[in-house]
């Protein structure tokens, strides 16, 4: 039960608010389709198609064009809510400061004494 409720709540978002109600058009595609069949023999599915959705020509039966699935988004609805209510933020910049009278000493650290390292390691001493 819980399985069928769930397919039916999604069936119902999906045809509701995407353009998957567009499928339910599907049959007038093919039934356009066997029209212009009718009308040319050599014509091919492909080429109806592209006919159809990749040239926007002005024909006819332009009306009927119109009615085929995903020429038309007319009815498409986007509902979103946000559930969040984003932070304030506060952003300050500040100058950098810089001393340039500063004196820097540069030491030279290729050798250092290992009695140095070693100290480290000793117990502390009162």
């Amino acid at each position: 039960m819980r399985k069928a409720a769930a397919i039916l709540f999604l069936s119902i978002y999906l045809f509701t608010s995407t353009e998957l109600r567009q499928l339910v058009k599907f049959p007038l595609l093919i039934q356009h389709y066997l029209e212009h069949k009718a009308q040319d023999q050599n014509i091919t599915f492909a080429s109806f198609i592209t006919m159809h959705y990749e040239t926007n020509s002005v024909d006819n039966d332009y009306a009927k064009d119109q009615q085929l699935p995903f020429k038309s988004h007319h009815d498409c609805q986007v509902i979103s809510f946000g559930l969040f209510v984003p932070a304030i933020a506060n952003a300050s910049v500040t100058k950098p400061v810089s001393d340039l009278n500063a004196e820097h000493i540069i030491s030279n650290d290729d050798f250092i004494n290992s009695v140095y390292l070693s100290s480290v390691w000793q117990p502390p001493k009162a």
